[in-house]
């Protein structure tokens, strides 16, 4: 054998003997790396340098009720959770294991990092996991899992109430609160009275009861109120409450203001019912961002011009933080992530559905 073809031999066998290594050690890499989740909100366009919520350590961030495979709200957006974490370098794909351990979604793509369950039951826990594989012909190699990403499908704010009048008033009567008497000169002199109207109102702008009046008891603090808005506002969801002192709007004046619009004869019998006036103007309010209603009544709900009408279907996306349009998961019509949702506060709807609606259920 002559001097170039030993030379070029010598550098085939090491091209060869180099490339039958590298997918060992590849693969070798890959048996000590674990998946890291992550939020939807890591890195969000809309997010400011002056954010002090920390959104990466929140278990219900990682597993969120949206679709990403068709980044359109449908009936199968609350029955599907898309799982979160940062891609890992060298990976084939990625899988994504069940609470049994059970691989439920496979997906190829080393820069892959969410995936949509679907098929699951509306309003369920579930718990999943997510490990990262490399293939080599039929042979797999897997990363370490990551850590639980927990997460709790759609609750619909839209439909029938799954709660009636009485058990609401027997969920707030375990709570040990001394119901307003305030109210007994306004429309509603019992919390039997108030919870007629929450599934009243509730019906008439076709939203479930149980969402309307939890976040009226989370708002107030099961009617003690406390805050920045009085007891004799008649304001049960903190409407034009922005902070710092602003009360917000005090329903027993608008409604004598508006006593036409609400259906009353003269203004001293709508006072006489603002109880009943300022639930209904939430009810419109949490439908509009529902999108149980389409057409805004600005009387009714004089806060209704804000609202990204339809943007937040499911209690979860209340939540600003936990709502796709905020996070950019979901388009909105400029293509960039924009803040939606009721509130600020960290976990809001999950807090509605965990801490007061199933108890709720269950009282």
């Amino acid at each position: 054998m002559s001097k170039m073809k030993k030379r070029i031999f010598g550098a085939v066998m090491a091209t060869v003997l180099l490339l039958a290594a590298f997918p060992i050690r590849a693969q070798a890499a890959l048996k000590d790396k674990r998946i890291k989740l992550r939020s939807p909100y890591t890195n969000c366009m809309n997010r400011s340098s002056s954010d002090t919520y920390n959104y990466d350590n929140d278990s219900y961030d990682f597993a969120t009720p949206y679709d990403c495979d068709t980044d359109k709200i449908t009936k199968k957006t609350g029955t599907s959770l898309t799982i979160h974490w940062y891609p890992i370098y060298g990976a084939s794909g990625y899988e994504v294991l069940n609470a049994k351990g059970k691989v439920v979604k496979r997906i190829a793509g080393m820069d892959v990092n969410q995936v949509t369950v679907t098929g699951l039951k509306e309003n369920t826990r579930y718990t999943f996991r997510v490990r990262a594989y490399k293939k080599k012909g039929k042979k797999y190699t897997y990363s370490k899992k990551s850590a639980k990403a927990v997460g709790r499908t759609g609750y619909s704010i839209i439909g029938k109430s799954t709660v009636s009048a009485a058990k609401m008033a027997k969920y707030y009567r375990s709570k040990k609160s001394t119901y307003p008497s305030a109210y007994k000169n306004l429309g509603a002199a019992t919390i039997d009275d108030f919870t007629r109207i929450v599934y009243r109102e509730a019906a008439r702008y076709n939203i479930r009861a149980e969402v309307l009046f939890a976040q009226m008891m989370n708002e107030t603090g099961f009617l003690r109120f406390g805050g920045d808005v009085s007891i004799y506002q008649c304001n049960f969801g903190g409407v034009g409450a922005t902070g710092n002192g602003a009360s917000g709007i005090d329903f027993r004046s608008y409604a004598r203001e508006h006593y036409k619009a609400f259906g009353y004869k003269s203004a001293a019998s709508a006072e006489k019912h603002a109880v009943a006036v300022g639930i209904r103007s939430q009810a419109l309010h949490l439908a509009l961002y529902a999108g149980a209603v389409k057409n805004l009544d600005n009387t009714i709900d004089p806060r209704g011009k804000y609202v990204r009408v339809g943007n937040a279907p499911y209690v979860q996306w209340l939540g600003i933080k936990d709502n796709p349009y905020t996070t950019g998961e979901k388009h909105s019509p400029s293509y960039r992530a924009q803040t939606r949702g009721w509130a600020a506060a960290n976990d809001y709807g999950y807090i509605l559905v965990e801490k007061f609606i199933i108890p709720m259920m269950n009282a």
